[in-house]
C-alpha cells in the first residue's frame, strides 16, 4: 500500500472501472478499461462483479499517479484502488487484479505519461490473453494497423485513418503487447 494512500468508503460500484465514494466523488480506475455495461459488451457484468465484490460498501484506499493528473475531464478522480488481499497478507491493487483476471485491458489514453506500473499491467494482460481469461477467452488473432504515434490499433477501414498515409500492419496480439488499445470507433 503506498504511503500516500487515502482511506475512503465506497457507496456504489457503477461498472468495472468506475465507482462512487460516500462523499459522492466518482473514481475512475487508472490504467485500465473494462467492457461497457450500457453497450452490453461481453464480460461487462463480470468486470463490474469483480470490482463490486471487492469494493462495494467497503473501505478502500486510493492513490494517485505520482506527478499525474488527479481528475479527468468529467471531474472523476483518477486513482489506483487498493483493498486488503483475500489471503490477509497485504493489499491488492484492483486496477492490476482486474487486468490479471481478464476483465479489463491495460489502457493509457492519448499522449499521457507512462504510468509507474504500466509494464506490470501489460505483463498481466499478456498472461490473461495467453491463458484465455475473461475478455481474452474467445480471442483469435487478426491483422490490425496502427499509426506512427497513436495509442490505439484499428481496422484498416476505420474512419480515423482516412487521411493517414503511413500505417504499420501488425497482429492484434502484438498491438496489445505494445500497450495499444482497440480503437473505440472501429471496434465499438
Amino acid at each position: 500500500l503506498p504511503s500516500c494512500a487515502e482511506q475512503h468508503r465506497v457507496r456504489n460500484v457503477y461498472d468495472g472501472d468506475t465507482l462512487t465514494l460516500i462523499d459522492e466523488r466518482r473514481v475512475r480506475l487508472l490504467g485500465i478499461d473494462t467492457p461497457e455495461i450500457k453497450e452490453q459488451q461481453p464480460f461487462a457484468q463480470e468486470a463490474k462483479a469483480f470490482t463490486k465484490d471487492r469494493c462495494d460498501k467497503r473501505d478502500i484506499w486510493i492513490s494517485f499517479e505520482p506527478d499525474g493528473e488527479r481528475e479527468d475531464h468529467y471531474g472523476r478522480l483518477l486513482c489506483f484502488v487498493w483493498v486488503p488481499a483475500n489471503n490477509g497478507d497485504g493489499y491488492l491493487c484492483i486496477n492490476e487484479g482486474i487486468v490479471e483476471a481478464g476483465f479489463a485491458r491495460a489502457y493509457q489514453p492519448g499522449k499521457t505519461k507512462k504510468l509507474h506500473n504500466w509494464d506490470k499491467l501489460i505483463e498481466l494482460q499478456s498472461r490473461a490473453r495467453k491463458e484465455n481469461r475473461g475478455v481474452w477467452s474467445e480471442f483469435e488473432d487478426f491483422e490490425v494497423v496502427k499509426t506512427a504515434n497513436g495509442s490505439a490499433y484499428h481496422k484498416r477501414s476505420c474512419e480515423h485513418l482516412a487521411k493517414v498515409r503511413h500505417l504499420t500492419e501488425l497482429m492484434a496480439s502484438e498491438a496489445s503487447e505494445m500497450g495499444l488499445h482497440p480503437c473505440r470507433t472501429c471496434f465499438g
